[in-house]
């Protein structure tokens, strides 16, 4: 597929991309959650029968028992919404999953505050985790292990102060990225390219160090793995009985191979980057290599709090969730842009306004551009990154829409997910992407 004059301001550094808030401050009573005449769980809209069969339900769903493969789930929840209405009832594996499709609705659950985390049960990570001895993911924890792992890891990357701290690392990334397509002109395939950025942004970021990923022609070896991960883990999802817990199968043997590779290239760039620090010190260079620049990793290891495990897990956490949803993320932002002219002119506009002739794109320059923030909510709005949408567990009964929702039952937010810009057919994995290569023409305005 052909995007044809995706015009690019040369004063465009980076795109902010806004992820759903999972939860928000607003705090509803537990007592207020639960009202009275509410219809019970039982009586929740969707397929019956065999449907609600752990596992086999689920796979039901999909091929050899219709023509459904597993990319094809927003199809079906689509289906599921004209047929039942806003609330929908679903097995998925060995839960049932309620998916909401009213944005009002959707407020009511996101507003309820965390009193705890229960983690979403991913079969597939848990049991090559164990069975391989690798440190356990942010995904895979909950409870008080989720919270002593994600309070120092939120402390050193999440605060809008420490967010913005890391920008003029990222910026010579971006900077070296956006030459690049200037050289170009044409980027045959834009999820690619846009993977090796930020794999090598998310590089920068934990290591302070290139990996070259950005001139390359080439997939970055650490997201191509990751990419395979994900189909592979998209497969387990939905098999009808798990037979990899109990035995090395064929796909778990494929899975363990590309996790171990991708935690190697991890632990092989910490080492690199903890001799780096140490012989900084042992020279006493330290403390100038730390003012110069923001430091991640030394950020953890001077934390009491964490050891070297838990800084694998976080760092290993980021390239997993950070390269595929990013990536795919600004491919459709630049693509609906590509497609609607106008709305590209007025971003480029407002650019220019606020940023001027401005070298570096600041906080509060950010701060400024509400359009550049509406443009990635309707982007995501058209295409959400991730193809199951955010999903929660309730920590109480709650009632929705007349319905009671009892405690750790799942929800799954689908607002709004038609099938993306209509010229580019995408595919729902795990973190949605194009079905086909897309092409990006880049034009300098000043010669249009």
């Amino acid at each position: 597929m052909r995007i044809m004059s995706a015009r690019i301001g040369r004063h465009v550094r980076r795109l902010a991309i806004n992820y759903p808030k999972l939860y928000s401050s607003t705090v509803v009573k537990e007592t207020e959650a639960v009202a009275d005449g509410a219809k019970s769980f039982s009586e929740i809209p969707g397929p019956k029968g065999m449907y609600n069969i752990p596992y086999f339900g689920t796979a039901l769903h999909f091929k050899p028992f219709t023509n459904y493969e597993l990319n094809d789930l927003p199809e079906i929840l689509t289906n599921m919404r004209e047929q039942y209405g806003d609330i929908v009832k679903m097995r998925i594996g060995r839960d049932y999953v309620v998916y909401i499709f009213d944005p009002d609705y959707t407020k009511t659950v996101l507003q309820l505050p965390y009193k705890e985390f229960f983690a979403y049960q991913l079969d597939l990570p848990e049991v090559l985790t164990k069975r391989a001895g690798l440190p356990k993911s942010l995904t895979l924890m909950e409870g008080k292990e989720w919270k002593e792992l994600r309070k120092p890891a939120q402390e050193k990357m999440l605060r809008p102060a420490v967010v913005a701290s890391y920008g003029p690392l990222i910026e010579q990334v971006t900077d070296d990225f956006i030459d690049i397509l200037k050289r170009k002109k044409t980027i045959d395939d834009l999820q690619m390219t846009l993977s090796n950025y930020t794999t090598e942004s998310v590089a920068m970021l934990c290591f302070n160090r290139r990996l070259g990923s950005i001139a390359s022609e080439e997939p970055a070896e650490i997201a191509k793995c990751i990419s395979e991960f994900f189909t592979l883990f998209q497969k387990s999802r939905i098999m009808p009985f798990k037979t990899f817990k109990y035995f090395k199968t064929p796909l778990y043997k494929q899975a363990e191979m590309v996790r171990l590779r991708i935690q190697n290239i991890v632990e092989k760039e910490l080492k690199a980057q903890l001799d780096v620090l140490n012989e900084l010190k042992k020279e006493n260079q330290l403390d100038d290599y730390l003012q110069k620049d923001p430091n991640f990793m030394y950020s953890l290891l001077a934390d009491s709090r964490m050891t070297l495990g838990k800084i694998t897990s976080i760092v290993t956490t980021l390239f997993n969730a950070g390269i595929d949803s990013t990536a795919n993320s600004m491919l459709f932002a630049l693509s609906d842009l590509a497609f609607h002219q106008e709305k590209q002119q007025k971003l480029y506009q407002e650019i220019r306004t606020v940023v001027g002739d401005g070298k570096h794109l600041t906080k509060d320059y950010l701060a400024q551009m509400p359009f550049l923030k509406a443009c990635i909510k309707e982007s995501q709005r058209l295409t959400f990154p991730v193809m199951i949408g955010p999903a929660r567990y309730m920590e109480w009964d709650t009632v929705v829409g007349g319905f009671t929702i009892p405690r750790k039952i799942i929800q799954n937010f689908e607002i709004s997910m038609p099938p993306a810009v209509s010229e580019i057919k995408t595919v729902h994995r795990t973190f949605t992407s194009p079905a086909q290569k897309v092409t990006l023409q880049i034009h300098d305005r000043n010669r249009i």
